[in-house]
Parts: structure tokens; sequence; C-alpha cells
């Protein structure tokens, strides 16, 4: 007789946010797969996204039940342990979750636990690759399906895929396509990895930068920078984080940018920076950055998301 084999049993943790919401969706229509739960900490601020409501309407619209945690404290209370042993994953999942999984959690999937992983591993592990792929001026990034162990971003890699970063790319626009791209490539590998079958090659290479959460320093522009590397980056983060500090190396000076309206590289100008109302000619090196700036100085907004 013909026995239909079931669905493989999967648990989600993630995130209200732009990164989990693509994953959870690949993972409600994927054959074979049976997502029983998404594990979603309350109270973790993430980048404000108008999608970030999508995981609570695809797991409403899936039938998928929400498990809520308030703290990492959470993952070793015997309530949550029991709700998760008793839905026997054969696989757990990761994408955009704030805390490092406790060793039980990590031995109780029958296959183990995958993340999702904004960048390509090894480098930028931790919890913000997206940002430091901006900072660290890179021109291509991509993601990284991999086996999770004890350490942090540091298991044995399924599957990776490379993405270029347009040159008007920003944190929302990089992180939503990122999470499509590491949507579709979970969903390729993950049947390998639910029969067993999935190579997982060990971490190598290098660079092997830490990119860990921003610190305000993080955010600053020096004008030892070109002026197109400066627009570039004030670009990509300024609507995540607000005006972007240029410091104006010559004169010691700090000016909050809140927007670039264009970089002139033909121009020379004698003076580090003229202010003509709200605008600014910032020199750099080379070029000059037009820019607008804050009418009123007010501190960086930082926020914290998972990686």
């Amino acid at each position: 007789m013909y026995h239909r084999r079931q669905p493989a049993r999967v648990v989600l943790l993630g995130m209200r946010c732009a990164f989990t919401a693509p994953v959870l969706t690949a993972l409600a229509v994927a054959p074979g797969v049976a997502v029983r739960a998404v594990v979603l900490p309350q109270g973790v601020e993430a980048v404000p996204e108008p999608a970030s409501d999508a995981v609570l309407d695809v797991s409403r619209q899936h039938g998928i039940p929400l498990v809520d945690i308030h703290g990492r404290a959470d993952l070793a209370t015997p309530e949550f342990r029991a709700t998760l042993e008793a839905i026997a994953p054969d696989a757990i999942v990761v994408a955009c979750f704030p805390w490092r999984l406790p060793e039980w959690l990590l031995a109780l999937p029958r296959r183990g636990c995958l993340n999702v992983h904004p960048s390509l591993l090894p480098d930028g592990r931790g919890p913000e690759p997206v940002f430091w792929a901006f900072r660290w001026g890179l021109a291509e990034t991509g993601v990284t399906v991999h086996m999770m162990d004890a350490g942090f971003d540091t298991g044995p890699v399924v599957g990776r895929q490379r993405f270029a970063i347009r040159a008007d790319a920003t944190i929302p626009s990089l992180e939503r396509a990122l999470a499509r791209l590491g949507a579709d490539l979970l969903i390729e590998r993950v049947p390998a990895v639910l029969d067993g079958s999935a190579a997982a090659t060990a971490q190598a290479g290098e660079p092997a930068r830490y990119a860990p959460i921003p610190r305000v320093e993080d955010l600053v522009v020096p004008t030892s920078w070109s002026a197109a590397g400066a627009a570039r980056f004030i670009r990509a983060v300024v609507s995540t984080y607000g005006p972007i500090p240029v410091l104006v190396q010559a004169t010691g000076q700090r000016l909050a940018v809140a927007g670039v309206r264009g970089v002139d590289d033909n121009t020379e100008m004698a003076e580090p920076v003229r202010i003509r109302g709200p605008e600014a000619h910032i020199r750099f090196s080379p070029g000059l950055l037009v820019c607008r700036l804050a009418a009123t100085p007010r501190p960086v907004r930082l926020h914290r998301r998972s990686g």
C-alpha cells in the first residue's frame, strides 16, 4: 500500500520585519512543508517598514499559530520548551531573530536549525550586515543559508547567492531584495536538508568582518572620503537613521545632513564648507557634496534589530 509522506514540520523564528515576511511567505506555500508555528519577539524594535504586518497577515491567511516571547529568557521557560517539543519540528528556520538559540533548541529539530543571513558568510557575521555593506562600501553582497551551531553565524553553509548592490540602494530596499533572494535560496535547498542529503561546507576565507549594531560614531562621514562615496552612504542610510553627521575635518565641525542633492567633481572650492540657508556645499577628497541640512539638530536615531 502507498503511504503519502507527511509534510515536514517547520517552526520559523523571526520578527515583524521586511526580512522575515518573504521567508514565511515562501515556506507557507512550499511543497512538503508545514509551518507549525512562528515565534515572534514582542517589544523588540525593528526597522519601521510598511510590510512589517505581512508576517501577521501570512500567519493568519495560512492558519499558522503565533508564539509570542518577550525576551531571550523566555527561550528557557518550561512553557516555551513544552510548546516547541510538542510540535517536534523536523527543522527550525531562523530569519531575523534577535537572540542566540539555547543548546536545547538547537538540538530539538531532527534535521537541525537553518539560518537565512543577509551577507556572504563568513564576512558580515552579526546583527547588521545590511548597514555594514554600505559602511564598507561594498559593490556586492548576498545571502547565505547555513546550519546553525553554538556560534554566532558560524555554522556550515548549505547555500550562498551573490547580489550586486544598486547605486541607488537603501537599507530598506537592499534588505527587501536580500529577503526575497534568501527565501528563494532557502526553498531551493530545504528539500535536501529535510531528506538528509544536503551538502554543508564549513565557512572559510577572508574577510570575516563582524557586523555589529551601529554606534553613533559608525554613522559619521568624514570629509576624507570621496564626495561620491559619502553621497552613496548617506542616501542609503538616512531614511533609517535620520540626519547623518558629516565631520568637516578641516574645522572639526559636524553637520547634520538630512539629504543629498548632488555631487560635483568639477568645481573647486577653497573653503571646506559653504552654507547657504538649508543647503551646504562640503569639500571632500575629492569632490563637493551638495546637501540639505537638518532644520534642527537632533540625536541620530539608533534602532535594534536582528541578523
